[in-house]
């Protein structure tokens, strides 16, 4: 799925109390993606300046963006299309970067790229393989992690995102695909064993996280936006079947595999309420997908 940069007309939103109007605006880039959709509807509900420009917009970079949050990209189609995906990830944030007139630039980027890797702290050392198709992902985030932090603009700085949990127009994550399955039906066969784990955030916990990010004068360099604490497939079957009624089984092939609990010390460190744990928004997620989807 690609996360554009919005799909309609630049949309501005100015704080009616005065202490607002002097500060620079937020400008979503991606705003008609899953990430920036949710970014747009907090700004707006908190009356922050902001503005979600459309994608290809050609004043771009001829005008004052003030604070930018990068959320363009691809995920779940990145395998087959591999320019589009570099184009999204790397080359308009090259742009920006070169001829941009912004205050900060918050990138956003994934947790995947640690996958292999039993350090999740920001400044773990990597490893991709670029004969690996399904490093091609990684290898785009993490290139434009690095021009970020050394592209030669001060205010760039990196969010490294989870597992987010909301309501996506198409399903491009592992629960969404979970969802889809059940809901044809048959039941829903997981592929991973029962005590496999991996982190989970919801998405409100993280548009609150990343604006602190890139709202906070003092943040620099790269943050993990996550829980913390990961949850098995176990607890994930549970509240399917405890509250849309899927029954799951496993593959009888089923590999454990445990992605190491995320480092969240960094953007503990930022401040604001700590996420909510997974059976705390979990079953209300479910209720309303089931009104989403009218089943």
């Amino acid at each position: 799925m690609a996360c554009e940069a919005g799909d309609g007309d630049s949309v501005s939103v100015h704080r009616e109390r005065g202490a607002g109007m002097n500060m620079p605006p937020v400008t979503v880039l991606g705003a008609s993606g899953f990430i920036g959709r949710h970014l747009v509807a907090r700004l707006r509900a908190d009356g922050t300046p902001h503005h979600a420009p459309p994608r290809h917009d050609p004043t771009l970079l001829t005008r004052p963006l003030g604070h930018v949050i990068y959320a363009i990209g691809l995920t779940s189609d990145f395998r087959s299309r591999p320019l589009e995906t570099v184009e999204a990830h790397v080359c308009l944030l090259r742009s920006l970067l070169a001829a941009g007139n912004f205050d900060t630039l918050t990138y956003l980027s994934s947790t995947r790229v640690y996958a292999g890797s039993p350090d999740t702290s920001e400044s773990a050392t990597l490893a991709v393989n670029p004969n690996d198709p399904s490093d091609l992902y990684n290898l785009s985030k993490l290139m434009g992690e690095s021009l970020c932090l050394h592209g030669g603009r001060s205010g760039a700085k990196v969010a490294r995102l989870s597992n987010i949990v909301g309501l996506r127009d198409t399903p491009d994550s592992f629960i969404d695909q979970l969802l889809e399955e059940g809901a044809r039906g048959d039941g829903i066969t997981l592929r991973t064993s029962l005590s496999s784990r991996k982190d989970y955030l919801y998405v409100d916990d993280a548009v609150s996280q990343i604006l602190a990010i890139a709202l906070s004068p003092g943040a620099s360099g790269i943050y993990n936006v996550a829980h913390g604490d990961g949850v098995e497939n176990r607890e994930v079957a549970h509240w399917l079947h405890e509250t849309l009624g899927y029954r799951c089984t496993v593959a009888a092939d089923a590999p454990d595999w445990t992605f190491a609990d995320v480092d969240v010390r960094r953007i503990r460190a930022l401040g604001g309420p700590a996420p909510r744990a997974f059976s705390e928004y979990f079953p209300n997620f479910l209720a309303q997908y089931r009104l989403h989807k009218g089943i």
